[in-house]
Formats: structure tokens, sequence, C-alpha cells
């Protein structure tokens, strides 16, 4: 646990959305921020320390993510910058008719309706992201898999997919 100093102003505003006497600071500003209960304590608790996604895992810009798909898009950003040279090897990734990763947004839109291609920051990869959250997760899987990572860091990295 980190013990941060606020300035008086920001203490009061905490303490007028107590919700029930004795509310943790941490439980009140999780509510505020709206942030989910993934910690860095929790995280670890998992077991999830000591993989190559470890460090990922516990980045402030990660742990600010709430949406699948950002998150989805953080840790594919992630190997690439970890596995730039045999990143290549996840445009084999694809479904029946849709192709899910590629060098361009056209080459992901002309394989199917609505598939809201996004670019891979930092990368000059897109990913489809019109699918449903588990495909995502299965999807990050299949990517890390290809890319070497070890069980331990697609577990923890796809169980962050909801």
């Amino acid at each position: 646990m980190k013990t941060i100093e606020i300035d008086d102003d920001v203490y009061l505003h905490i303490a007028q959305n107590t919700h029930v006497i004795g509310e943790p600071a941490s439980k009140i500003l999780r509510r505020m921020l709206g942030l989910s209960g993934a910690t860095v304590e929790a995280l670890q608790s998992k077991g999830d320390a000591g993989h190559e996604l470890s460090a990922a895992l516990m980045d402030p810009k990660f742990l600010m993510q709430t949406a699948a798909v950002d998150k989805f898009l953080y840790f594919l950003a992630t190997a690439y910058s970890q596995k730039r040279t045999d990143f290549a090897k996840v445009l084999v990734i694809q479904g029946r008719d849709r192709i899910y990763f590629a060098k361009s947004s056209e080459e992901v839109e002309k394989s199917g309706n609505s598939t809201q291609p996004r670019n891979i920051p930092g990368t000059p990869y897109w990913v489809m992201t019109n699918s449903p959250t588990p495909q995502k997760r299965q999807m990050l899987r299949d990517a890390l898999k290809i890319l070497g990572y070890s069980e331990a860091a697609i577990s923890a990295a796809a169980s962050t997919i909801r």
C-alpha cells in the first residue's frame, strides 16, 4: 500500500463521498474514478508476477483502461513492442470469412461488414475490433501464443479482457 499527500479540499471531497462510516479511501476513490477491483496486489496474488507481461499488467496506462477493446489493443501494442520482428506472424490469425489482423484497415474492412478495424497503437498493424469480448480474448490468446509467450503471460493478459 502506498501513501500519498493530498490537498485539504481533495480530502474533503473524498470524505463527502463516503457511503459507509470507516470506508477505506481506496474504495471511495475506485468508485469515484470508475476503476475495477483489479489492483496490483490482486494481480500479484493470482501468481501473475514473473512472466513477460508482468510489467504491462502493473503499468498505470493499463490500469486506467476500462473497456475490453482498449485492453485488447494495449496488449497487442505491448506484444509488438516486445516482439517487433515476429509480430507479422499474427497475420495468419483469421476467422472463417474475416481477416482479424492486417497491414491496413482496408484489408480488414473488405473481409466483412462492420469489422471496425483499429490501428494497434504504435504499430503498422490493424485489427478487427467488432467482435464479442470472448472472441477478442481468444484472438489475444492466439496472437500471444504465436508470438511465443508463456502460458502464464497469456492467461494473465486474456483474463483481463472482460
